[in-house]
C-alpha cells in the first residue's frame, strides 16, 4: 500500500497578517501616519509673520524677492471639497495649513486654508486655488482663486 507524503509543516495563514496589523499599530502610533494626512503641515513656515496677506478677494500683489505672502480661503472640509494649489517657478509654497474657526461661532464656513508662499524670483508670478468636489459629490461646483503676484 503507498502512502502519499504530508508536507512536514506548513506555516499559518494567520502569522503574515498579524504581522502586518502589528506593522499598522506601530507606525499609527510612532506618528508616522497622521490624522490630517495630505495636508503639508509646517508650523515653521507660519513663525514670522508674512509681508502681504492675501484672501479671495485679493487679485494683484507686489512682492520683493525672499518676501513671504499668506494666501487663506474659506474652508469646509467636511462638505467633501478639498483644494489644490498651483504656482509658477517664481513662486514657492514653504507650508499650508487648515485652521478651523472656534466652534459655536453660526458661520457658513467651519476654517480657513491658508499657505505660506515666498517669492523666489522676479517677474510676473501667478497663484491659482481650486477647490474642487470629490468625484462623488455631483452637486458641488469648482471654485477658482487666482493672484497675479508681481516679484520685483
Amino acid at each position: 500500500m503507498i502512502k502519499p507524503e504530508y508536507r512536514r509543516y506548513q506555516k499559518p495563514v494567520k502569522t503574515p497578517i498579524i504581522i502586518c496589523l502589528l506593522v499598522i499599530m506601530v507606525l499609527c502610533l510612532s506618528g508616522c501616519v497622521r490624522p490630517d494626512a495630505g495636508f503639508t503641515v509646517r508650523l515653521e513656515s507660519f513663525r514670522q509673520p508674512p509681508d502681504v496677506y492675501a484672501n479671495e478677494s485679493t487679485s494683484e500683489v507686489i512682492l520683493s524677492v525672499g518676501d513671504t505672502m499668506m494666501v487663506s480661503y474659506p474652508w469646509t472640509p467636511e462638505d467633501g471639497r478639498y483644494w489644490r494649489v498651483s504656482v509658477t517657478e517664481g513662486l514657492f509654497v514653504t507650508g499650508d495649513r487648515y485652521t478651523p474657526f472656534p466652534p459655536g461661532i453660526p458661520v457658513e464656513v467651519s476654517g480657513t486654508r491658508e499657505w505660506m508662499v515666498r517669492a523666489t524670483s522676479p517677474g510676473i508670478q501667478t497663484f491659482i486655488g481650486y477647490l474642487r468636489p470629490r468625484n462623488t459629490s455631483w452637486n458641488q461646483e469648482t471654485i477658482q482663486y487666482k493672484i497675479t503676484v508681481t516679484v520685483q
